[in-house]
């Protein structure tokens, strides 16, 4: 029997705790990262995931008698150049062994190509350009795509030559956790979980959390999360400590219990250059635990939660209307019971495994 190493590569720029998680529970692979999340904090690396260096991987790669490869997306534009590296070494592999070897990809950009690349708007010539190149190279080196959210299918339909890959939308939604439909969340209480920097939205959910206190005397909102906006969350916080707290860095196995406790989840996520929130991994967990989502368009499920009831404030209009979302949130949530059922009975990034590692 071939080893996980000969038979598929996972190959991921950046581990992260959810991927140490959901790594045990997809199709057999090796997995090769390059380097560490800070949510990696305090999760274990079991056996079968190996650290990288970029030459060492495109090696490993000439020589490699494996069958599939995933790599990253060929929209996440700081990793492009070593996705190129790694998907021509895969290529050059196979073709040594007389086999035409492709790599596979879970997309779930959804900037343009060109935002996405550049941060900005690019001039029609240069844009055209841009979109046959990716489409060219996506047509060259790989084989399957799955897209994890309608907004990334959109982005990836506009690449010329891609709708002659084989791809397949599947939306990327959580499962319920176990115990949400027990867990007891303080109907007074949003929680806003993740990277503590501007792009999160955080300095607009300060400001308007301040006009949710006076609308709402009884609500409270907690923090959790490190970054650069740490000093000043620490800073806001010990303003008014009886309707503000911040937790810190927690562990990733503890975070679904402490969302579990709040009836809502905020995420008022801004496009900061080549940067959009594509879904959004405190969403996941709020949906998970049967919490009520407020977030803006940036988030690739977007349409998704808000044909299911939850909030989605256009990101321009975060200072008109975030407090107000938050206030109608507060005051009224979904049943949790009723986002729980509107959930898939198994991850849709499983589903996507599943299908880009299944055997033609």
């Amino acid at each position: 029997m071939r080893s996980l190493q000969e038979t598929a590569i996972r190959v991921l720029p950046e581990l992260r705790a959810v991927q140490v998680e959901q790594g045990l529970l997809m199709s057999p692979a090796m997995h090769w990262f390059f380097d560490t999340n800070y949510d990696l904090f305090e999760t274990s690396i079991p056996p079968g995931f190996e650290r990288m260096s970029l030459r060492r991987a495109a090696w490993r790669l000439l020589s490699s008698d494996a069958s599939v490869l995933e790599v990253p997306e060929p929209l996440w534009a700081r990793f492009l150049p070593q996705n190129v590296t790694l998907v021509v070494a895969w290529r050059l592999g196979g073709l040594l062994r007389l086999r035409n070897r492709k790599a596979r990809t879970y997309a779930i950009e959804n900037n343009s190509p060109g935002e996405a690349l550049f941060g900005r708007s690019i001039p029609w010539p240069l844009d055209v350009f841009v979109r046959f190149a990716l489409g060219a190279f996506m047509r060259m080196f790989f084989e399957r795509v799955a897209l994890g959210t309608p907004a990334a299918a959109d982005s990836y339909a506009t690449l010329p030559f891609f709708r002659r890959i084989e791809h397949s939308m599947i939306l990327g939604l959580p499962t319920p956790s176990l115990g949400a439909d027990e867990a007891e969340a303080d109907p007074n209480t949003a929680i806003f979980v993740g990277h503590l920097d501007a792009r999160k939205g955080l300095p607009e959910l300060m400001s308007a959390w301040s006009e949710v206190e006076q609308r709402l005397p009884s609500a409270s909102l907690v923090v959790v999360g490190a970054g650069p906006l740490r000093e000043s969350v620490e800073k806001w916080v010990t303003a008014r400590p009886g309707s503000r707290r911040y937790l810190g860095q927690l562990p990733h196995d503890r975070i679904l219990s402490v969302v579990g406790q709040a009836a809502v989840v905020v995420a008022p996520s801004v496009r900061a250059r080549r940067w959009r929130e594509q879904v959004g991994l405190p969403i996941e967990e709020g949906l998970s635990m049967g919490r009520t989502i407020v977030t803006t368009s940036e988030t690739g499920l977007a349409d998704w939660l808000h044909q299911h009831g939850h909030s989605i404030i256009a990101s321009d209009a975060l200072e008109t209307d975030l407090s107000r979302a938050l206030v109608d949130a507060l005051t009224y949530p979904i049943e949790p019971s009723s986002v729980l059922d509107s959930l898939p009975t198994r991850h849709g990034r499983l589903v996507a495994d599943s299908w880009l590692h299944r055997a033609y």
